[in-house]
Order: structure tokens, then C-alpha cells, then sequence
């Protein structure tokens, strides 16, 4: 018999069933500065606001922008065919090709282009490598190489290697969320697999690595060509790579990772920054330079955890050196990224520019850039590190050798390779067989 002395449960409303305590405390003010932000939002509303964002968020938030195009079908889907041609008017190629050739400028110039079926007009395009621009002009003045790097020609527009700019004319305009993509060089026969298979085994051992594709490439009416594109280091991919609220440097070519001293202006030539901009400069890269220009050996052992992520940075050598890429961090191109993590206040070095790798380099006698890089040739020395590059190269093995993942990632992503006028079925069957024999270390 139920207790008539119980007290009737009283039926509580939704607010206090559905709503959690705190916010049912705090709802006046909650509701005040709802309404403040309304009247702010009418008040305001034909003006832009730009935020200053550095930190990692979302992929929704990484792909916002005042014009995202989101296309048809996603670029960097490698189960999908992909096509990209760009129209460029006879005045504004024969401006790529004169100031290159003359003064060696990369100039920017407008163009339209048809991304899988999107047309996007006043794209900003223009040259972009170093080594591979040097083979350009060598093609371009009737010279010749046994086994260039590629087969860039000004009288092919499509055999270029170019960098797309959404947003170098068209201020914010984003396709798919990223604002750049680089046409990575090529030679006949090849779809540059060495690259795509190098990027895809730094991304499955858990490090940073781009994004990338290939398409059937048109210039004008050039005949198609089969092209690599990667994902360009920007703003968006700063806050997309993961690694929490930082700061993303680029080495450019002429970098010799040296203190020039306190102003960073003299590091112009050396990074380029690519976010947070309007909040930091290169302050951390100048300390971090001035302590290795200073820091004696014994030092360097001791005090290197303070200033690089040690762990990481161990992967990344050990990575260049069994993938043998020819152009990292201390080759001739000096091809890097450097992350600043603001937290931390520590580095992270990431790869960048692996078409040299697996071998693909090993014919170059060297173009003219210095070598070298005081922080890795130090870490390697140093006897105080052997054990942590050792035992990243075995767990990069263990990875990339667990039931012969590379080979079996280099015949995945061949599938992937479209055909085109400058690559067949038999070429792209050798470009495979040359590929898998490089990869054969990797056991």
C-alpha cells in the first residue's frame, strides 16, 4: 500500500526539465547579450569585419570565407576524375614569359579556369620551383640535359609548373577552402608517383603532409597533359594541419637558416609567413636562429627540447633519409615548413616539396644553392640524438613495411592516374616499375 503521507510530484516544466542549471541561472544575462549582439548584427550588418585567426579550428571553419566555391566534386578525392584548364590571354602569357626570361620574375597575372567542370574567373597564376624554372630556361634557350627534371616549356604552356591564387585578385575567394594549389612539375612519361607516394607515407605515419590529386591539364589550347596538384601552404592550410594555435613559416630558396640579425626585415628572403600576420612577425624564428648561431655543442644537447619538438623533429630527418629525398630542409632548394607553437613555444619542422624523393634526385649534380642547415646538420651529429633518429627510423619501417604497405600504396594510387596527351598506359606502367624499385628499400 502506497504511503499517503508521500508528497504529489509536481510536474516540472520544459525550461526546468530540458534547460541545465547553469543556464537557467545565468539566462538574463544570456538573453541581454543575445539582444545586444542582434541590434549590434542590424547596426552593422553592411560592414565587414575581418578576424585575425591563427588557431586550429574546425573543417567547416577552415573552409569559410567571404566566396568559398565548393565545385562539383572534391578535388583531393583520388576515387574521382579530375580535369583543370585555365584560359590565359596572349599579353598576359607573353608577361609570364618575358619577365621570367629577362629577370627571372615569377610575375602574377590574371586568367580563368574550369576546376571539374566550375569556371572561375580572375585567377591569379604564375611560375612557380626554382630547379625546375632553371631547366625552363635551359629548354627555352635550345639547351639540353640528359634526364632533366622536367620538360617545362614556355612553347607548352601546359608542361609548366604553376601556382593558382584564388585570392590574389579576388580578395577571399576560396575554392573548396583552400586559397592556392601548386602544379607540381613534371616529365614526359611520368605522373610525378615518386611525390604523391612520399606525401601519402609521411600522412600515414601520422605526421603533416598535403593533400593531393591528379587532373587531365590544359593551358589555351595545349594538348592535356597528366599533372600532380598539391595543396599550397596558406592561411587555411596553417589552421587545418591540427597542431593547435601556432604560427606557419615557409623557407623560400635563398634560405641558409642564418641569424642576420634582429630586424625582421632582413629575413624577407628567407620565410615567408603565413598566417597571423597582423599579430606576430618573425620573432621566434630570429631567437631560435640567434641561439643556434651562439649555443656551444654541449649546450645545443641540452637545451634543443627547449626550442624544437625533439620526438618530431627525429621523425622528420628520419623520413628524408629512408624516403631519400634529395631536397629537404638542407638541399638545394632548402624545402621546409616551420610551425611555432605558441603554447609550447616550440618548433615543428614539416616536409614540404617531396619530388625529388625515392630517389627521383640522385642523377642532380647540384644547381647553383647552398646546401646544408646548421639545426639538422647539428641534431644528426650530435651523439646525444643517434638513439631517437634510429628509433624513428624503425617505427617508420615497422609502418611502411607492416604487410608491404608502400608497394601496395604505389599500385592504389596508380589507379588513381588519368591518362592524357602526354601519358599513356605503357609510360605510366614504366613510371610504376621505376617507382616500385626505388621504394624496394623500404622493407
Amino acid at each position: 500500500m502506497e504511503n499517503e503521507n508521500q508528497p504529489i510530484a509536481k510536474k516540472r516544466s520544459w525550461w526546468n526539465r530540458k534547460v541545465p542549471v547553469r543556464i537557467r541561472h545565468h539566462s538574463r544575462l544570456i538573453f541581454s547579450s543575445v539582444l545586444v549582439l542582434l541590434a549590434m548584427a542590424a547596426m552593422l550588418g553592411s560592414y565587414r569585419i575581418n578576424p585575425v585567426v591563427f588557431t586550429h579550428q574546425s573543417e567547416a571553419q577552415a573552409t569559410n570565407s567571404r566566396f568559398n566555391i565548393l565545385g562539383r566534386v572534391d578535388l583531393f578525392d583520388l576515387e574521382s576524375a579530375h580535369s583543370i584548364e585555365i584560359s590565359i590571354s596572349d599579353e598576359n602569357y607573353q608577361t609570364i614569359q618575358e619577365d621570367y626570361l629577362a629577370n627571372g620574375l615569377k610575375t602574377w597575372v590574371s586568367a580563368d579556369i574550369i576546376i571539374d567542370g566550375t569556371l572561375i574567373q580572375n585567377v591569379g597564376v604564375r611560375l612557380k620551383g626554382n630547379s625546375t624554372l632553371r631547366e625552363l630556361r635551359r629548354n627555352s634557350r635550345g639547351w639540353s640535359r640528359r634526364d632533366p627534371m622536367s620538360n617545362a616549356s614556355f612553347s607548352n604552356p601546359a608542361s609548366l609548373p604553376l601556382l593558382i591564387s584564388f585570392d590574389k585578385f579576388e580578395d577571399d575567394l576560396a575554392y573548396q577552402g583552400r586559397e592556392e594549389l601548386a602544379i607540381r612539375p613534371a616529365r614526359n612519361g611520368s605522373a610525378n608517383l615518386n611525390e604523391a607516394l612520399s606525401l601519402q607515407l609521411i600522412a600515414d605515419s601520422g605526421q603533416v603532409s598535403q593533400d593531393f590529386t591528379w587532373v587531365t591539364f590544359q593551358v589555351n589550347d595545349s594538348p592535356s597533359t597528366t599533372r600532380l596538384v598539391i595543396e599550397n601552404p596558406d592561411k587555411r592550410y596553417a589552421e587545418a594541419i591540427g597542431l593547435g594555435s601556432g604560427i606557419l613559416y615557409k623557407s623560400r630558396s635563398e634560405n641558409r637558416f642564418r641569424y642576420r640579425g634582429e630586424n625582421p626585415l632582413n629575413y624577407e628572403t628567407d620565410f615567408d609567413q603565413l598566417n597571423a600576420k597582423n599579430t606576430y612577425d618573425m620573432s621566434p624564428v630570429i631567437d631560435l636562429l640567434k641561439w643556434i648561431d651562439d649555443v656551444s655543442v654541449e649546450d645545443f644537447d641540452e637545451e634543443l627540447a627547449e626550442w624544437v619538438d625533439v620526438d618530431s623533429f627525429a621523425r622528420y630527418v628520419a623520413t628524408q633519409d629512408i624516403l631519400q629525398n634529395f631536397d629537404d630542409m638542407s638541399g638545394p632548394g632548402h624545402n621546409f615548413l616551420l610551425w611555432y607553437d605558441l603554447l609550447d613555444e616550440n618548433f615543428t619542422v614539416i616536409s614540404w616539396d617531396m619530388n625529388l624523393a625515392l630517389g627521383n634526385g640522385n642523377f642532380l649534380g647540384g644547381f647553383g644553392y647552398g646546401f646544408g642547415n646548421p639545426l639538422k646538420e647539428r641534431f644528426v651529429r650530435s651523439e646525444v640524438f643517434q638513439e631517437r633518429i634510429q628509433a624513428a627510423r624503425e617505427e617508420l619501417l615497422e609502418i611502411w613495411t607492416f604487410r608491404n604497405h608502400a608497394v601496395r600504396s604505389l599500385d592504389r594510387l596508380a589507379m588513381s592516374v588519368p591518362f592524357s596527351d602526354s601519358l599513356n598506359e605503357e609510360q605510366l606502367l614504366r613510371d610504376v616499375s621505376r617507382t616500385r624499385r626505388n621504394v624496394q628499400f623500404i622493407r
